[in-house]
């Protein structure tokens, strides 16, 4: 298996859902090798290479940051680019935030597919650890990921990733759910990436009040009140989906696709941001395969 990037530059452009102002973002082909970097025309001499850089603490989005270039929630649009096994693109963002577009990584999926995906000449690697890494915490949330399995028949490595989420809410219109199974692009784009980015109709005047959820429409998020949904949903059971899809996204900020298996429980993007960090601040505990 080869490395990939894209065949020809893609645009979206659109309201950030936090911050509520429009941006950019175009991708762009990359040379083999090049990774996944993010840069802002803004700051030249900036750039954000995946692998390198540990996310910031944020409760609802997925912040990366070096020196002065930040971007915000940059998860839908990771989901997708792993989704496709893209190891080299260049990401050029006019703004401080991802467009959020319909809430889901549909759109991203569409354009990509449109855009086409390239091989590349150069062998692709995954990155998976050396032994079990595992973290949780006091209220139940737990996130572990095991190396990919090796072969002694065919002396090779199994590169896929398998997964496990178990999504408990105290909501009763959502309460508990689990998806199991293995990730590809076909999976993610039929199962996951039309499920929407969600939200507590009683938390959004906290959110404002702390300059988040700008940008949150009853077209790019399914909104819950006390007794019953706002808007419809798209699956029945949309928000163990999406937050599958923050998983993926967040566990795209390593740089590489991971092999192995996951295993994560009531986490978010403040807990699923610990294997990045893991990763970036104990290399020699990771190898690439």
């Amino acid at each position: 298996m080869n490395q990939k990037t894209i065949k020809n530059e893609i645009c979206f452009e659109g309201l950030g859902v936090h911050f509520g102002i429009k941006s950019k973002v175009i991708l762009k082909p990359s040379s083999q090798d090049t990774g996944i970097v993010f840069v802002n025309p803004k700051f030249p001499l900036n750039k954000i290479e995946l692998g390198k850089i540990i996310p910031e603490v944020a409760m609802h989005a997925s912040v990366i940051k070096h020196e002065n270039l930040m971007i915000s929630t940059v998860e839908h649009l990771m989901a997708a680019i792993s989704s496709f096994g893209i190891d080299n693109l260049v990401i050029e963002v006019h703004g401080l935030e991802i467009p959020i577009l319909d809430g889901s990584a549909a759109p991203f999926v569409y354009e990509i597919e449109k855009a086409g995906v390239l091989e590349q000449s150069i062998n692709k690697t995954f990155l998976t650890p050396k032994e079990k890494i595992s973290f949780e915490d006091k209220e139940g949330r737990s996130i572990e990921v095991l190396s990919a399995a090796f072969s002694d028949t065919s002396n090779s490595y199994d590169t896929n990733l398998y997964f496990e989420y178990f999504a408990d809410f105290q909501h009763p219109l959502v309460g508990k759910d689990s998806l199991a199974g293995v990730l590809d692009s076909e999976y993610f784009s039929c199962q996951i990436a039309a499920a929407r980015t969600f939200g507590f109709l009683e938390q959004l005047p906290f959110l404002r009040r702390h300059g988040l959820a700008k940008g949150t429409t009853l077209g790019n998020t399914v909104v819950i009140g006390e007794e019953e949904f706002i808007n419809d949903k798209r699956f029945e059971n949309e928000f163990v989906r999406h937050k599958l899809l923050d998983l993926f996204g967040d566990l795209a900020l390593l740089g590489k696709n991971l092999a192995g298996s996951i295993k994560a429980k009531k986490t978010g993007h403040s807990f699923n941001r610990l294997i990045v960090q893991h990763f970036v601040e104990h290399p020699e505990k990771w190898t690439l395969i």
